[in-house]
């Protein structure tokens, strides 16, 4: 079966959407070794090319960089053809504006429909192209795949997708995140000039992440068990945090973008991480610290009990003496601790990518079956 893949994410995205295209093509690398992948891209360049997996082959656009964009609208299904697709999958979103050629099954990912569900945080020309570009693809796609069950209900409360068209095959996680750190848990406090102690945020320093919300539940702990505050991550609010931990006398560290290989690290370092988000797609933040052995601290509603299950405690976002209290719980109840910690690792098993690829395989084969 010949798999093409939309890779562009995979060579230069530090996001989710990066994180989810490279574990989705290396984990069917990896696990599904009989799938032929074809990752089309505009480029092949950036941080990550080195990461494409062996036996997988790149197509990029033999254009100008300024008419790349036109070749993945336009002109991918001529090169779709000519590699003899079974299946395209649009690893984001998005499907070609052309359709492909005859035979070949499409079948599309939705990480979220956060512009619809909350508009107020979208600009409204970007709600506006995304509700062209999302709806669009949904109509067109053979299959429908969303990375939680929250997003699927959204996705047929919304576009009114028929339950045969839509499936969900959940984000994993990647792999490095259930193995040993590679850099230790003291070894990355001394590289990042950490405390022995912390409450961790990992995530884009943005309103719905619910970061500031954060910051106030940290500065209701009494000042003797108050625990600093450490971000990982880089967004428009960083400047307002600074201020706002200043004025409410907690101790926070910005690391900006953290470099994969210390993630699991830092994750294993930290007394938990607080992920007091609005609503997600999946919330892999959640399942990474999960699988690392972190308790987590996270929102109701969305889709965090998927991520989180019992691993988590659950507070209502934009409550922040409720989250000042579930923090404080975990920090001090050690069975608590530790029984989500356990809790914790068990339910981001199912997580694996080894998992994914194999869901993910079996949809691939339904809808070639299908056609």
């Amino acid at each position: 079966m010949i798999v093409g893949l939309d890779a562009k994410r995979f060579f230069a995205n530090f996001t989710g959407l990066g994180t989810y295209a490279r574990t989705t093509i290396t984990a069917l690398a990896r696990y599904q070794p009989h799938l032929r992948l074809i990752l089309f891209s505009p480029h092949a360049t950036g941080p990550y090319a080195s990461l494409v997996p062996q036996g997988a082959q790149v197509q990029t656009a033999q254009l100008p960089r300024f008419l790349q964009p036109l070749w993945r609208s336009l002109l991918l299904p001529c090169d779709a053809r000519r590699h003899h697709l079974t299946i395209y999958h649009g690893l984001s979103h998005e499907l070609p504006l052309l359709p492909m050629p005859r035979g070949v099954r499409t079948l599309v990912t939705v990480h979220d429909l956060l512009f619809l569900s909350h508009p107020h945080r979208f600009p409204f020309a970007d709600r506006v192209i995304y509700r062209i570009k999302y709806g669009r693809s949904l109509r067109q796609a053979h299959r429908v795949l969303a990375i939680s069950q929250a997003t699927a209900h959204e996705i047929q409360a919304r576009f009114h997708i028929p339950a045969t068209r839509l499936c969900v095959v959940h984000q994993a996680c990647p792999e490095q995140y259930f193995a040993p750190p590679p850099v230790p848990p003291a070894a990355v406090r001394q590289q990042l000039g950490l405390p022995a102690a912390f409450v961790l945020f990992v995530g884009s320093l943005t309103p719905r992440k619910g970061v500031t919300t954060l910051v106030e539940a940290i500065g209701q702990i009494p000042p003797a068990q108050r625990p600093p505050l450490v971000f990982a991550g880089t967004g428009p609010l960083e400047s307002h945090l600074r201020h706002q931990t200043q004025r409410r006398g907690v101790a926070a560290f910005f690391l900006g973008h953290v470099p994969d290989a210390l993630l699991p690290g830092l994750y294993a370092a930290a007394q938990l991480l607080a992920y007091p988000s609005e609503a997600e797609g999946f919330g892999l933040p959640i399942v990474e610290a999960l699988a690392c052995g972190t308790p987590v601290v996270t929102s109701t509603g969305s889709c965090f009990a998927e991520a989180g299950g019992p691993g988590a405690l659950y507070v209502p976002p934009g409550d922040a003496p409720a989250l000042a209290a579930a923090i404080s719980r975990v920090l001090d109840d050690t069975a608590l601790a530790r029984h989500l910690r356990h809790a914790g690792q068990a339910h981001a098993a199912q997580f694996h990518p080894h998992a994914m690829a194999e869901r993910l395989a079996a949809v691939y084969r339904e809808l070639s079956e299908e056609a």
